[in-house]
């Protein structure tokens, strides 16, 4: 009896040496309409029978509790490093809209697959709408006509449109929301000589959907507007340390590729000198002048086009000779 009952242990080991005992703590949850990240941890040790080298997620769709169409099913197998782990996640994408599948896990060994997990059933959310259709057109004025079409895939009735616009160097973007009987809107203080960018969704009672994204580019013109502030630094007497701002975002229209400096002394009228600053600093020392000597200096900002208006004037006198230093 005894060499009978140590036989059929020997058999049933190397018959069954596959997990006796499922994946733990299987979760489901829904990603969106069309994925589930399903997660688990791996069986107790003792009833894992061997090195576990994967796991298996089958799901099926459900329809009024029972199994509809094929059985589906998705692999992970495991590295060596892998081996020791105990939590395991995977996404299952692929899916159908508001539809309730059912989820079990197995863990397999070289032997084969082990014990399922017991089903978890889950629904996908609602699915939001497809891109809107986008129609961009730059008019004069500083202006941009913004319009727009119903996504092709509404998925139910819409319920609005989320617009979000701006200069594609700067950050900060304008948000609008609009009802969905509206089709244009018209953005103002649109500058030239930059690029911007519109983000259009659409929305029903699920939420947005995908945003259709478009870009214009405004072309370049001469700066409207002049550098800011400007000062001078420091001086000695034959020199003076110059700072000013760009202009005004609004008032560059384009990339400011130089500037250009006016300055005379205003006891000589006549004889003004021109010094560009290339590249376009903000920063620039004059030196050569006259000791205790005041000078009126003015600049102006130049894009691909040409040059903008020259600031205001501003004034500065150099340092006598024996404070030069």
């Amino acid at each position: 009896m005894g060499g009978t009952g140590a036989c059929n242990s020997i058999l049933s080991n190397d018959v069954v040496p596959v997990p006796s005992g499922p994946p733990r703590k299987v979760e489901v949850e829904a990603v969106n309409s069309t994925a589930v990240k399903v997660s688990w941890r791996s069986p107790v040790p003792n009833k894992q029978h061997g090195q576990i080298r994967g796991y298996q997620v089958h799901y099926v769709r459900m329809e009024n509790g029972e199994p509809k169409g094929q059985p589906m099913l998705k692999d992970i197998m495991l590295a060596d490093a892998q081996v020791i782990r105990a939590f395991y996640e995977m996404i299952i994408s692929g899916l159908q809209p508001e539809t309730t599948y059912s989820f079990t896990v197995t863990a397999y060994t070289t032997k084969g697959d082990g014990a399922r997990s017991k089903p978890k059933l889950i629904s996908t959310t609602g699915a939001v709408p497809g891109k809107p259709r986008l129609v961009i057109s730059h008019t004069q004025m500083n202006t941009a006509l913004i319009q727009w079409h119903p996504p092709v895939d509404t998925f139910g009735p819409l319920q609005g449109y989320r617009l979000k616009f701006g200069r594609k160097d700067v950050d900060t973007f304008t948000t609008m929301e609009f009802s969905e009987k509206e089709d244009h809107f018209t953005a103002t203080d649109i500058h030239k000589g930059a690029s911007y960018v519109f983000k259009l969704s659409a929305r029903n009672k699920v939420g947005y959907g995908e945003e259709m994204v478009k870009e214009i580019s405004v072309p370049e013109e001469v700066p409207s507007g002049f550098p800011q502030n400007l000062h001078s630094e420091s001086s000695t007497s034959t020199s003076v340390q110059l700072t000013w701002q760009m202009p005004l975002l609004a008032e560059r229209n384009g990339i400011i590729t130089k500037y250009t400096i006016l300055y005379r002394d205003i006891n000589v009228a006549y004889q003004p000198v021109e010094l560009p600053v290339v590249p376009a600093d903000t920063t620039m020392t004059l030196s050569g002048l006259k000791p205790d000597t005041t000078y009126d200096v003015k600049v102006r900002a130049h894009t691909s086009k040409g040059p903008g208006p020259y600031s205001p004037s501003v004034q500065f006198r150099t340092l006598p000779v024996d404070q030069g230093r």
